[in-house]
């Protein structure tokens, strides 16, 4: 199927991509609060985000190859309600149009873009894999307190 990421067009092979994930059962488990805390936002993200992701092959959004909690300022925090994340998941694909710009903003606090870069794939993935990065602003929602996270 075809995506249009900003200027750049990917290829990617939906149902390939599903295949690895259910077939692996890969979950991210870190247990740091800021994972945890991403983990319990996927339970109740916005549709356009998981129907999105499902459109991309990617069923379950804690099969995130990575997670990054950035540090985020109180008056950001209020800003955008939400902590800036990054982080990143591994497709099944290829560029078809490689473009100077490759972001595709999901909703007004979540954003996917393709890096010129692919990092190291989880065990037993496809040969052609692309890099779909996130950038997204996510609210608190464990119990456990944000002081590490938000200053």
């Amino acid at each position: 199927m075809l995506f249009q990421f900003g200027d750049t067009l990917a290829e990617i092979d939906t149902e390939a991509t599903r295949n690895y994930y259910q077939k692996t059962n890969y979950l991210n488990d870190c247990a740091c609060l800021g994972c945890q805390n991403f983990r319990q936002w996927t339970k109740y993200c916005p549709p356009e985000i998981l129907e999105q992701f499902q459109a991309f092959g990617i069923d379950d959004l804690n099969q995130i190859a990575e997670i990054i909690p950035f540090g985020t300022k109180k008056e950001e925090y209020k800003r955008h309600n939400g902590m800036l994340y990054g982080g990143f998941y591994h497709v099944v694909g290829r560029l078809i149009e490689p473009g100077a710009n490759s972001d595709w903003k999901i909703s007004d606090s979540f954003g996917v873009f393709i890096p010129e870069y692919v990092s190291p794939a989880l065990p037993g993935f496809p040969e052609d894999i692309l890099q779909l990065e996130i950038c997204a602003y996510i609210p608190w929602m464990i119990a456990a307190s944000m002081e590490n996270y938000i200053n």
